[in-house]
């Protein structure tokens, strides 16, 4: 049957045994899920895309077997068995009688307010939970099977296909969901990675450290339930069911997916914390060392399979759009994990009032830490231009400093950033960032880029501030003394979350000071290197 056609059949309420006052249906690149009152079906589609494939009847029942007995390793209380769909008189039937003409797995159903994703979503993960996760996932690799034939899979020429193979089936995603400059320079670094770490890779190998492992180790992939007793508080489903080449692996390469997702969602903290609980719990601390390259590895992947979702028509156009997003910044991401910190893509927000020397500060990062720069007060003025307006401010959010004008250049200084970042660039925005809701603006955007952030605040005594705006000259800004005093009234305090990435930088008569200051700065979070 027609998939589309399928999908439109089993998305009412008439086509299960049980009452159901709404159907509701998730698809993947690989899947469709309908969410029946307490149930989950999944039925895979009729695809086959060289890594997987699912295109007979019998194949596809295959897989739904393996998936129930795969995942009740990790979940057994979730995963009931494999179901037919059938046809009656009233049209297509989810576990009726008869001939199957489909096969689906059935589950209970999960809140999604459960998974790891949606706690950190509401910002509500200890790191003793990941810690916890981490204990719990090490026991498992410990327990998983291993055999001489598993052990090969983890070897380097194993490894090297798999890394090599996204490149790939990634080629026609250029232009697309990544630039071909960053194709090219994560093309090169995973090669680079691979001789480095060859030896390491294949030594490993052969003393059986490879395991039957999850393979598909997502945020969303793991529910927490904390007022239930051990081992039922937690529960991790979907493993990778298809391919044994992604499931046979080193027990790094699978932490590595849920390290990557913890950092790829702006929560680098807890990915280190998951990762040294990680390795104390199972004494691993040799495989510290491949966790750069499996954590790019495994964002590219996500890259890849986002991307696949983009060219799927019966997909709806929102989460085509949402794939779309992803698939961008899990390339940038897998860029960022293998890049010498002063090349890698990064968002770096130089503000403060007027005259703490913030575009001084910006233009010395592009002479000496190869970043471009955005300067809003230069955005303002050719947007001014392009919309006929030229008038300035003689006061305090007059003319083209009007909040709404404001608002304008903010999102102008976002669009260039995001455009400049697709390249795979490192980018600069020199703007006062006085407000709280546009330092979270920049903030989330890189997060959701997929890149690193930094908040560097230039801070300066108000006699050095005075002195210089009374000796400016032929300067893009139009702040003088009045308006300083009228923004640092209005200051807003950081958040907790913006702390977080925020570096105060003292820039007083010494240029050389306040770039020294950034410099260390940046070298503490990773974007330049260390002295």
């Amino acid at each position: 049957m027609e998939l589309a056609r399928l999908i439109g059949q089993l998305s009412k309420a008439e086509a299960y045994s049980f009452s159901v006052e709404k159907v509701e249906v998730c698809q993947t690149h690989l899947s469709v899920v309908f969410l029946a009152g307490s149930y989950a079906y999944k039925i895979k589609k009729p695809v086959e895309f060289g890594f997987v494939d699912y295109s007979t009847l019998d194949k596809r029942r295959h897989f739904c077997e393996e998936e129930v007995r795969l995942n009740r390793r990790l979940a057994p209380e979730v995963y009931l068995g494999v179901v037919p769909i059938t046809m009656s008189d009233q049209g297509l039937q989810m576990e009726g009688a008869g001939e199957a003409l489909e096969w689906a797995v059935k589950m209970k159903r999960l809140s999604d307010d459960a998974t790891l994703q949606a706690y950190l979503q509401h910002e509500d993960v200890a790191p003793e939970v990941v810690e916890a996760i981490a204990w719990r996932i090490a026991e498992f690799h410990a327990e998983a099977e291993t055999s001489k034939r598993i052990a090969e899979f983890g070897g380097f020429e194993a490894v090297a296909r798999n890394s090599l193979e996204n490149f790939e089936q990634s080629y026609r995603q250029i232009g697309v969901t990544l630039s071909l400059a960053v194709f090219e320079r994560l093309r090169t670094l995973v090669e680079t990675a691979l001789l480095h770490l060859r030896n390491l890779i294949q030594r490993r190998a052969e003393r059986g450290v490879p395991r039957d492992t999850h393979g598909d180790l997502r945020l969303g992939h793991v529910y927490l339930f904390p007022d239930r007793q051990p081992p039922a508080d937690l529960a991790i489903i979907d493993c990778i069911e298809f391919n044994e080449r992604f499931r046979f692996a080193d027990p790094v390469a699978d932490m590595a997916f849920l390290a990557m997702g913890l950092a790829f969602h702006g929560r680098r903290k807890l990915a280190d914390t998951f990762i040294d609980a990680y390795i104390r719990a199972s004494g691993d601390r040799e495989g510290r060392e491949l966790l750069p390259f499996y954590m790019a590895y495994r964002a590219a992947v996500r890259g890849k399979v986002e991307g696949l979702k983009v060219q799927q028509s019966e997909i709806p156009a929102a989460e085509r759009e949402s794939a779309l997003a992803k698939a961008r910044a899990y390339w940038l991401f897998a860029l960022g994990e293998l890049e010498d910190p002063e090349r890698r893509p990064c968002l770096v927000m130089v503000g403060g009032l007027p005259g703490t020397g913030k575009s001084t500060l910006a233009r010395n990062l592009a002479r000496h830490a190869t970043f471009e720069v955005i300067r809003s007060d230069v955005v303002r003025k050719e947007l001014a231009r392009e919309s006929g307006e030229t008038k300035t401010a003689n006061a305090y959010e007059e003319g083209l400093y009007r909040p709404e004008w404001t608002d304008r250049t903010y999102a102008e200084c976002l669009r260039r950033a995001a455009k400049s970042l697709f390249e795979g660039n490192r980018v600069v925005v020199d703007a006062s960032f006085r407000e709280e809701k546009d330092r979270r603006l920049f903030i989330e955007a890189a997060v959701h880029w997929g890149v690193p952030v930094a908040f560097l605040l230039c801070e300066a005594d108000s006699e050095v501030v005075r002195v210089r705006l009374h000796s400016r000259r032929n300067d893009a800004s139009d702040a003088d003394w009045a308006i300083y005093l009228k923004a640092a009234a209005a200051w807003e305090q950081p958040d907790r979350r913006t702390l977080e990435v925020t570096r105060a930088i003292s820039s007083g008569d010494r240029e050389d000071d306040a770039l020294k200051q950034a410099l260390e700065s940046l070298a503490e979070v990773g974007l330049y290197p260390p002295r």
